[in-house]
């Protein structure tokens, strides 16, 4: 099975019907992480031959998830899930933030050359970031503690809005966090193991588990 097939049937899996241009760029996305993690450690090298599923529809596993007109990708790294999101969802503007220069250059090259109209990059900590204006959902690849991302989530959320939190497995210290949280299970195609998420939202401590 080619990357693209890889892709597009992936994508099916959570509902997400890939149009041409979205896979050539996703592929693109795909081809310039390979090429730039040579030199800047981009996402870890056993990581690289299972990019499409590790990296790309780990991330898209969230765009059936997302609400409103403005998402911000907290510690996006290599513009994960910032990029393939913003990929499938042009119809949202996505802002994506991370303390290193050199990743948020790399996330620029490849706004740039993939054509996304809709990514703003921020370089700075997570911890003091302070946005203009509010978002209506906040994305996060296990960059911190549940705790210290809703910190930070939690001020920039517009009433109503989410946050969700990626990680690699089930979230066990959800009770510091003062919102209601949701344990979500995420079967990622091409994954043995499944991907968890916990889904954010302000209001009382309720956590539980969904599959």
């Amino acid at each position: 099975m080619s990357d693209g097939d890889e892709l597009e049937a992936g994508a099916r899996e959570f509902g997400l019907e890939l149009q041409s241009r979205q896979v050539e760029q996703l592929l693109q996305f795909a081809s310039l992480l390979r090429r730039w993690n040579v030199a800047f450690n981009l996402v870890s090298r056993r990581d690289v031959p299972r990019l499409i599923a590790r990296h790309l529809l780990d991330s898209l596993s969230l765009a059936p998830l997302l609400r409103g007109a403005r998402v911000l990708d907290l510690g996006t790294g290599a513009g994960l899930p910032g990029v393939p999101l913003a990929i499938v969802r042009p119809d949202i503007e996505f802002t994506l933030l991370d303390r290193s220069e050199r990743r948020i250059r790399f996330v620029q090259q490849a706004k740039f050359e993939i054509g996304l109209s809709n990514v703003v990059t921020v370089v700075g900590d997570i911890v003091d970031f302070r946005a203009g204006t509010l978002f209506a959902t906040v994305v996060s690849r296990a960059v911190a503690k549940p705790a210290e991302l809703w910190r930070v989530a939690g001020s920039v959320l517009e009433p109503g809005g989410q946050a969700l939190f990626q990680t690699g497995a089930l979230e066990k210290d959800v009770a510091s966090v003062e919102a209601t949280v949701e344990q979500m299970v995420l079967r990622i195609p091409g994954l043995a193991r499944p991907h968890h998420l916990l889904r954010v939202k302000h209001g009382s401590v309720a956590p539980k588990d969904a599959d």
